[in-house]
């Protein structure tokens, strides 16, 4: 990693971004580009609202290509693949950070991938292709990439955790701030139930054998909370519940973790790799009474979580550097392909 980097002027194209009326939805995107900006790097957020329709990531292509005109960026960074699609039509580098849905689709009542995800997928390939330099969340979703040539230059870097911020406290103060009972035994499920790859479903299955076999545990399900509350909301929880069918690198896991708190997840997205590096927890099957055995396991031992190796692996600071070390290479790219007069699919204007 080199000592001394350019201080990169970067536009962050992302259809995941904090509102005021939906406070947590991309927060890890705007963590990760304050954690950029925060090296010295310029940095400008344009949000593509893609909640309102697919037509507003072709609107978005002329307004990338006007700000890019202007003069003001070294690079285009864009997040999920269909960002990564509308940022493709400019000629600046372009980095392409893929989150999961983008490469792994969304399934359907049927649970069979929907016409539009479907259509995702294919425009986040194209997008792939395009980008100068890949960031994927996981090992997984790398090899999701279609291209020999793009899985070789996608990084697998997870987003980071502030970990000034999210760290071990004090589960009685974090209830009394959150006005949670202090006996109560949480098992914190911090997702939508509406969201169908969740599997808020086993969720409830698995607890609900935990509770049959005698225990005392409510699942606590939290989603939407403004990410200041998040560190108090794990810290109040006795475990954390993950029992998706897919993932990319789950935030969730890696800030329990960070926060002390044990996990019980299915194997899913890099799920392993971060439970490995912190005593306490469980991986189990996908199986409402495979899962139980987890939390039976977790609630009523004695070992307590130690989230130091995983502080140390994903603090933001660290992840950020290795971000900037993408930009450097896609900027190089960029150039050689420039200078080599070569503009197919990693130079398009």
């Amino acid at each position: 990693m080199s000592s001394r980097r350019p201080s990169w002027r970067v536009l962050a194209v992302t259809n995941m971004y904090p509102t005021p009326a939906t406070p947590a939805y991309g927060a890890f995107v705007a963590s990760q580009m304050a954690s950029i900006a925060e090296t010295g790097a310029g940095v400008e957020i344009d949000f593509i609202d893609g909640r309102r329709g697919m037509w507003q990531y072709a609107l978005a292509v002329p307004r990338i290509r006007r700000l890019v005109r202007s003069g003001r960026f070294d690079l285009v960074h864009a997040h999920y693949g269909l960002a990564g699609w509308a940022a493709g039509a400019q000629p600046l580098p372009l980095v392409v950070s893929f989150c999961g849905d983008d490469l792994l689709g969304t399934p359907g009542r049927d649970d069979h991938l929907t016409w539009k995800s479907r259509i995702g997928v294919r425009l986040s390939q194209a997008a792939a292709h395009r980008a100068d330099a890949i960031i994927c969340k996981s090992e997984s979703l790398r090899a999701r990439l279609g291209a020999a040539a793009d899985r070789e230059r996608a990084h697998v870097i997870p987003n980071g955790v502030d970990t000034r911020v999210f760290t071990p406290g004090s589960r009685a103060a974090a209830r009394e701030r959150l006005g949670l009972e202090q006996a109560e035994r949480l098992i914190l499920f911090p997702s939508s139930p509406e969201i169908r790859r969740k599997r808020h479903d086993l969720a409830e299955a698995a607890v609900r054998v935990f509770q049959e076999e005698g225990a005392t545990a409510r699942l606590w399900v939290l989603h939407g909370v403004v990410p200041e509350q998040m560190p108090d909301v794990y810290r109040a929880a006795d475990c954390l519940i993950v029992t998706s069918d897919w993932e990319g690198s789950p935030n969730v896991v890696k800030e329990a973790l960070c926060c002390d708190i044990p996990v019980v997840s299915v194997d899913v997205g890099d799920t392993r790799l971060w439970l490995e590096r912190a005593q306490g927890s469980a991986l189990v099957a996908r199986d409402p009474a495979a899962i139980a055995a987890g939390l039976r396991a977790v609630l009523g031992g004695t070992t307590r979580v130690d989230g130091s190796a995983v502080r140390q692996a994903i603090d933001a600071r660290g992840v950020a550097a290795r971000v900037l070390d993408v930009y450097a290479e896609a900027v190089a790219r960029h150039r050689a392909s420039r200078r080599a007069g070569d503009r197919g699919p990693h130079s398009r204007a």
